[in-house]
């Protein structure tokens, strides 16, 4: 089987599943935590990567059986798309705890299509379904409620941060240990240097907002969903801000840029 599973730091892993048709052109990655209650999984891919994940794991000398939690960033299919193949895959007994943003929960349950928008001028619909349900005997559903947040902050040590606009009930989760931020789409790595957001959206306004709250918060580690990969750090002082005019590409898909990485050349930055 093709390696699938990057190692990021020491208790960060990615696996790298399909997104855009079947393709490996817009990589989604899911993301693996170890805790000393078990491993937390962010984000389950498209609809037909369960399988991939567990075996990707298990090839990487990680027990399948020690996920314990799955923390999905929104109901999107890409997003939540696995979720009832990995539950299915797992002994029945494992009994996996799924948190989801409160909002975004009747939308998973309802198993229905909605449109969202694309790009925050043009206002495209984009159609957009979630994944298959799990079997309620698999494990909860856990909305992110006062008791749901606590609950996952007190068992795993990860703090739920609601990010809305993307999707009603975005959230993204910081790892309070290691200061591993897990955006979800509330930050992208658009570039492999540049941190944004995709133009994809329920609310432009409310994804704008909840994008800057992460882009100033106190992390040590990003780890968007799309696109790009990076495993060095990127505290508050080492985040450079965005300036200069948009190039024609970004204005055409309509990107919305936060901060970018220093890179360094012989002790110097080298500007991009």
């Amino acid at each position: 089987m093709e390696n699938n599973l990057t190692r990021l730091t020491d208790t960060v892993s990615a696996i790298k599943t399909n997104f855009l048709f079947r393709t490996r052109l817009l990589p989604t990655h899911v993301f693996a935590l170890e805790t000393k209650n078990g491993l937390v999984l962010f984000d389950t891919g498209s609809p037909g990567s369960g399988r991939l994940i567990l075996e990707s794991l298990k090839e990487a000398g990680f027990d399948p059986g020690s996920i314990r939690a799955i923390c999905l960033s929104h109901w999107h299919r890409d997003h939540a798309g696995s979720i009832a193949e990995i539950t299915d895959l797992l002994n029945p007994e494992s009994g996996v705890e799924i948190f989801i943003g409160q909002p975004d929960l009747p939308l998973l349950e309802a198993q229905r299509v909605r449109v969202l928008r694309f790009h925050p001028f043009l206002n495209l619909p984009v159609r957009h379904r979630p994944g298959r349900l799990p079997s309620p005997s698999n494990g909860p559903i856990i909305p992110l409620d006062r008791a749901g947040c606590a609950k996952l902050d007190r068992k795993y040590g990860i703090k739920a941060i609601s990010t809305p606009g993307h999707t009603p009930g975005h959230t993204a989760y910081l790892h309070r240990e290691t200061g591993s931020l897990f955006s979800g789409c509330a930050l992208s790595l658009l570039k492999p240097h540049l941190v944004g957001m995709v133009p994809i959206f329920h609310d432009r306004k409310e994804q704008v907002r909840s994008g800057r709250l992460l882009a100033e918060l106190d992390f040590r580690y990003l780890f968007p969903v799309h696109m790009f990969l990076r495993n060095d750090e990127i505290p508050l002082e080492r985040r450079l801000p965005c300036t200069g005019k948009k190039g024609a590409m970004a204005k055409l898909m309509g990107d919305h840029f936060f901060f970018r990485y220093g890179e360094h050349e012989h002790g110097k930055e080298r500007r991009t």
